[in-house]
């Protein structure tokens, strides 16, 4: 797939408590969509079909509340 930004996409498989945490560099932001379940983001919470901005933050936690399928886009 063709992305005309510079950015990068992880995807992630979670399961209830499983954890994963992001690095954000300066100057980068991130968008996060869940897929499937749900997942708390630096706390908050975030069912299916949920998408999330996030700014001013440097690092990602993602902790699964259910069985969850997300994918974190990191950009420019």
């Amino acid at each position: 797939m063709t992305i005309h930004q510079e950015a990068s996409l992880y995807v992630s498989l979670l399961a209830p408590g499983q954890e994963v945490t992001h690095e954000l560099g300066k100057g980068r932001y991130a968008w996060l969509q869940v897929a499937k379940g749900a997942v708390e983001l630096n706390g908050k919470a975030l069912s299916q079909g949920d998408g999330a901005a996030v700014s001013d933050e440097s690092r990602l936690t993602i902790q699964g509340t259910e069985d969850s399928e997300v994918l974190l886009f990191d950009l420019a």
